[in-house]
């Protein structure tokens, strides 16, 4: 809030309040300012010193020199008053400014955390996939499978910092998929998605949009690596068994032993 005077029963603000986005334009007025000001300092400093050491009398009587002396001195004061005013402002809101940021990110990356731990997991996504499988078969129509793994950083070393990270992954396949497509978290750091009624053509162009968005979301300092795998029924595979034995295959292999054992129990 700007500073304000009592006059005729209004408050009259000191200064004009500076907004966050007229920062930079304020900031380059007050050098423009500063820079006018020394020149008009020394200015006025020369003009009065000329008289006094290179003339026997005043230009002024000693009455208009005293007051103009005081009025210059004055008006220094004044404007270097102003002139830290408007840094120490300016920092605030700079200070503000980057308080601000660093409260959406941690935001951004709580969203992306809990959009991750969101995920339905493997189980549906088997079952999903066995309906989905007799679908096809009964209606004719293909299926296909398409495995994203995610490679993160080494240097990671917070369990929130790898959650917010791989939320952001999920969220960039998630705007690339359609509405009739399904997405899963098979395990941490790898994705499926089933794609109902889907060619080996069309899967290779959503699997294309999806790299597009997620080299996006890696950004310039590669927070991530990936890659894309597709499965399609029935080029690759010709039961719900085997897709669901290539999906596990492309796991890492602790979790395709544990998947296969399961499987064999089962059988």
């Amino acid at each position: 809030m700007p500073r304000t005077l009592v006059k005729g029963g209004d408050l009259l603000p000191v200064v004009d309040p500076i907004q966050p986005s007229d920062l930079e334009r304020r900031q380059l007025h007050l050098i423009l300012l500063a820079c006018s000001a020394i020149v008009i300092l020394a200015a006025g400093l020369a003009l009065f010193m000329f008289p006094v050491v290179f003339s026997d009398q005043f230009f002024f009587s000693r009455r208009e020199f005293v007051v103009a002396f005081f009025g210059f001195c004055g008006l220094s004061i004044l404007l270097a008053v102003y002139l830290f005013d408007r840094q120490f402002t300016i920092r605030g809101l700079r200070h503000q400014i980057e308080e601000d940021r660093k409260r959406a990110l941690a935001i951004h990356e709580q969203a992306s955390a809990e959009l991750f731990k969101a995920l339905p997991h493997f189980n549906l996504f088997q079952d999903h996939l066995s309906m989905g499988y007799r679908r096809a078969a009964s209606s004719g129509q293909e299926l296909t499978v398409l495995v994203v793994t995610i490679q993160l950083q080494e240097n990671l070393s917070f369990p929130a910092a790898k959650n917010s990270l791989l939320g952001d992954a999920a969220k960039a396949i998630l705007r690339k998929l359609r509405d009739q497509d399904s997405f899963y978290l098979l395990q941490s750091g790898c994705f499926g998605v089933i794609l109902p009624g889907t060619g080996m053509s069309t899967a290779q162009g959503i699997s294309s949009r999806i790299a597009d968005g997620l080299t996006d979301a890696a950004g310039v300092s590669k927070r991530f690596t990936f890659e894309s795998s597709i499965i399609n029924y029935p080029n690759n595979a010709s039961s719900s068994q085997e897709l669901d034995s290539a999906v596990c295959s492309l796991l890492p292999e602790d979790q395709s032993k544990r998947i296969n054992s399961v499987h064999d129990v089962l059988a």
